[in-house]
C-alpha cells in the first residue's frame, strides 16, 4: 500500500507502520481488560473494621466465635462481641501486662506489673488471685488447668523466674532463668521461654531446664504449632522455628520492626506474623514468606480465632483485621501475574510508540539522522562516559537520595519507612523553622546590600586611580587578607564582641560611652545584627575582584567618548560602569543569594543559633537535625532550601537570556 500523504508540510504517515501501532495499542488494552476481569474475580486477602473505643489494646484472646476478651493500655479488662463492640468492662488495679484464657475457656487470667495475678470468670467477676515475686511479664495457660507465668524484678538482672501455678497461687515449680524473660508459652509437656539476650529455652514438667538455644535478637513473642515446635519472633523482625529438642529449623527475616504476633493457623503449618508497623506476613511451614501487606497503622498483636478460611486478628488500636488465608496464599500468584503484566505493558507501549514514530516520515528521518550522528561521535561519547558516570554517582545520585529521604522517617532511631509529606507538615508547624526563615531573609537582604555597595565602591576608587603602581599596591593590599581563613576572621570578631574584654566594649569605655556597652552576642535584639555587622567595612575580596575585572574589561574608547560629551564622574558611574558590569553584579547577587540561604557556619561559630532562637536559620536547623540523627527531617529542610536555590537559579538564567549574556 502506498504511503498516505497529507497537505504539503504535514507529516507523511507510513500506512503499514501506523496500522501496526494501532494494533499494538488495541492488544495492550485487551490484555489489561483481561487481567482486570481475572483479578476482580479473586477475593481480598484481608479486610479491616472500625476500632473499638477507649484505650489501645495490649492483648486479646478469643473466647468463642462471638466473644473476645482484651486488656487495654488504661488497665481495663473488656469483653467484645462479634462486631467488636464492648459488652462488659472492668477496671483493673495496677497496670495490666499479660492476658491468657484457661484451657477450658471458662476463665480469664490477668497479670499485672504490680506483682499480681487475677482470675476472672466470663462475666468479669474476680474469683481468685495471688501474688508473685515480681512484675508479670508473660502468661499462658497450661493444659492441666495450670498457668505458666514469667515474672521478674529490675532490668538486665538475674532475678527472673518462670513458674507453673494453679489458680489459687500454689506453684508446682519456680525456676530461676538468670536473665530478663520477655515471653512464655505453655506446651503439652513443658514450658518454653524467651529472653532479652536472644535465647529460647524449655522447662520440663518438673521445672528442670532441658535446653537453651541462641537466636539472633531479643525475643518478643512465642507460640507453638501443631507439632509442638516453637515459633519465636524478635525485636528486629525475625521469625524462627525451633524443634521440641531445641534445634533451630529455620530463621526468616521479615521486617525491620519488632514482631508483635506469630502463630500457626492451620494443619498445613501456615504461619501468620505481624509487626509493630502494622504489616501482616503469611509464611509456609518452611518459613518462606508467601504474602505480606501493610494492613494497619498500629501493630498487629493478637490472634483472636479462626472461622473456616478466615482468621480474625486485632491491632493495638483495637481495629479488627479479617484475613482470608486462601486469598492471601493466592496473592503470590497474582503478584507474579501483575509483575509480568507490567513488563508486557511496558514492552507493548514502547513498541507502539516506536511504530508510531516510524510511521511518520519526517520523524523517521530525524531518528535515522540522530543514529548516524551518534555512530559518528561514539568515540567522543566513550571519552565522556567516565565523567558522566562520576557525576551520576557523586552528584545526581546523592541529590535524588536526599529527595527520597525527605519523604521518609530516616534516622538511627527506627527503621526506614516512607511517611509521605509528614516531614513537610511537621515543618509547616515548626516554630523554629519559620523563625529561621525570617532570619534567613533578613541576612539575605543585608548581604545583598553589603555585597553590592562596599566592594563596588572600593573597586571604582582603585580603578580610577591615575597611578598604575598605586592601583597595583591597593589591589594587592585588599587581596592579601584573603589568605587568612574565614573561620579565623569569625573567631576574631567573636573576641571583639566579648562583653568584658572585647575590643568594642573596651573602646566604648575609653571614650566614655559606658552606657553603650552590651553583650553583643548575648542579647536577643542585638545578636543577629551583630553577626550581620561582623566584617565591617564589608569589602568582600571575591566581589571586589569580580567588579574590578568587569571594570577592566570596559573599552577605553567608551570613556573617551563620554568625556567628549561632557559626562562627569557621577554620570560615568551610572551611565557606563553600572550598565557595563551588570553581568558581574548579577553573578555576585546569585552567589550571595545561594550563600545566604545555605550558609550557617558563621552563625554556628558565633552563637550556635542563640541566644534562644535569635540567630536561628534553616541551615543550622538542618545541621542540628543531622546531629540528632533525624536525617529524614533534615532532608526535608534541605529540599525546601534547594527549591529556593532552584528558583533563584531559574530567575538568574531568565535575566541572562533576556540580556543576551
Amino acid at each position: 500500500m502506498p504511503n498516505i500523504t497529507r497537505e504539503k508540510g504535514a507529516p507523511i504517515f507510513a500506512g503499514r507502520g501506523l496500522r501496526a501501532a494501532i494494533g499494538t495499542l488495541i492488544l495492550l488494552i485487551l490484555v489489561n481488560l483481561l487481567c482486570v476481569l481475572v483479578f476482580a474475580s479473586s477475593g481480598e486477602p484481608y479486610k479491616t473494621g472500625s476500632p473499638i473505643s477507649g484505650g489501645n489494646v495490649m492483648k486479646a484472646v478469643g473466647i468463642d466465635a462471638r466473644t473476645t476478651a482484651a486488656i487495654t493500655s488504661d488497665s481495663r479488662l473488656i469483653l467484645l462481641d462479634g462486631q467488636q463492640q464492648v459488652l462488659r468492662e472492668k477496671k483493673l488495679e495496677g497496670t495490666a501486662s499479660a492476658l491468657a484464657l484457661s484451657a477450658d475457656k471458662s476463665k480469664i487470667y490477668i497479670g499485672t506489673s504490680d506483682r499480681k495475678v487475677y482470675v476472672f470468670d466470663l462475666t468479669l467477676n474476680e474469683i481468685d488471685g495471688f501474688d508473685v515475686n515480681g512484675r508479670v511479664i508473660g502468661l499462658d495457660s497450661a493444659v492441666n488447668g495450670e498457668m505458666a507465668i514469667a515474672y521478674g524484678i529490675g532490668q538486665y538482672t538475674d532475678r527472673f523466674w518462670v513458674g507453673l501455678f494453679d489458680e489459687s497461687g500454689a506453684d508446682r515449680y519456680k525456676t530461676k532463668i538468670g536473665f530478663d524473660v520477655n515471653a512464655v508459652a505453655a506446651g503439652e509437656q513443658g514450658v518454653y521461654f524467651g529472653t532479652a539476650d536472644s535465647k529460647v529455652g524449655y522447662l520440663s514438667p518438673e521445672g528442670e531446664e532441658l535446653w537453651r538455644t541462641n537466636l539472633i535478637q531479643p525475643i518478643t513473642r512465642l507460640s507453638l504449632n501443631g507439632k509442638q515446635e516453637l515459633l519465636a519472633g524478635d525485636e528486629r523482625g525475625n521469625v524462627a522455628l525451633v524443634s521440641a529438642k531445641g534445634k533451630v529449623l529455620w530463621i526468616n527475616h521479615l521486617s525491620a520492626y519488632p514482631i508483635t504476633m506469630v502463630a500457626a493457623v492451620d494443619e498445613a503449618g501456615h504461619i501468620l506474623a505481624g509487626d509493630k508497623d502494622g504489616k501482616l506476613f503469611v509464611l509456609n511451614a518452611e518459613g518462606y514468606a508467601l504474602y505480606n501487606a501493610g494492613v494497619s497503622a498500629g501493630s498487629i498483636n493478637s490472634l483472636i480465632g479462626t472461622t473456616g478460611d478466615e482468621i480474625l486478628l486485632l491491632t493495638d488500636q483495637g481495629k479488627p483485621v479479617t484475613v482470608s488465608l486462601s486469598s492471601a496464599l493466592d496473592a503470590k500468584r497474582q503478584f507474579y501475574i501483575q509483575t509480568a503484566l507490567i513488563v508486557v505493558d511496558a514492552a507493548l507501549a514502547v513498541t507502539a510508540f516506536c511504530l508510531f514514530v516510524w510511521s511518520v516520515a519526517s520523524w523517521r528521518a530525524a531518528v535515522i539522522r540522530f543514529g548516524r550522528k551518534l555512530r559518528r561521535s561514539r568515540s567522543a561519547y566513550m571519552l565522556l562516559l567516565p565523567s558522566i558516570i562520576l557525576i551520576l554517582i557523586f552528584t545526581i545520585a546523592p541529590t535524588l537520595m536526599a529527595v527520597f529521604y525527605s519523604f521518609t522517617n530516616f534516622s538511627l532511631k527506627e527503621p526506614l519507612k516512607v511517611i509521605g509529606l509528614s516531614n513537610f507538615v511537621a515543618m509547616w508547624s515548626d516554630e523554629f523553622f519559620w523563625i529561621g526563615i525570617w532570619n534567613m531573609f533578613l541576612i539575605l537582604i543585608t548581604s545583598i546590600i553589603k555585597e553590592v555597595t562596599m566592594p563596588l565602591l572600593v573597586a571604582e576608587l582603585i580603578f580610577w586611580l591615575r597611578s598604575s603602581r598605586m592601583k597595583y599596591w591597593f589591589r594587592t593590599a585588599y587581596v592579601v587578607p584573603s589568605i587568612v581563613p574565614g573561620v579565623v576572621g569569625i573567631l576574631l570578631w567573636k573576641m571583639m564582641y566579648e562583653p568584658e574584654v572585647g575590643m568594642i566594649n573596651q573602646f566604648l569605655g575609653v571614650i566614655g560611652l559606658d552606657g553603650w556597652k552590651h553583650a553583643w552576642l548575648g542579647e536577643e535584639n542585638l545578636a543577629l545584627w551583630s553577626i550581620i555587622m561582623a566584617g565591617f567595612p564589608f569589602v568582600s575580596i571575591f566581589a571586589f575582584l569580580i567588579y574590578f575585572g568587569g571594570l577592566i574589561g570596559i573599552s577605553r574608547d567608551i570613556y573617551d567618548s563620554s568625556s567628549i560629551d561632557g559626562i562627569g564622574s557621577w554620570g560615568r558611574f551610572w551611565k557606563i560602569d553600572l550598565p557595563m558590569i551588570r553581568p558581574q553584579i548579577r553573578l555576585i547577587l546569585f552567589f550571595t543569594f545561594i550563600g545566604s540561604i545555605q550558609g550557617f557556619a558563621n552563625i554556628y561559630l558565633f552563637t550556635r543559633g542563640g541566644p534562644g532562637t535569635a540567630t536561628y536559620v534553616p541551615g543550622l536547623q538542618m545541621y542540628n537535625q543531622i546531629s540528632n540523627a533525624n536525617f529524614g527531617y533534615a532532608s526535608a529542610i534541605g529540599f525546601v532550601l534547594a527549591v529556593f536555590v532552584l528558583a533563584g537559579s531559574i530567575l538568574n538564567l531568565r535575566f541572562s537570556k533576556q540580556e543576551g549574556v
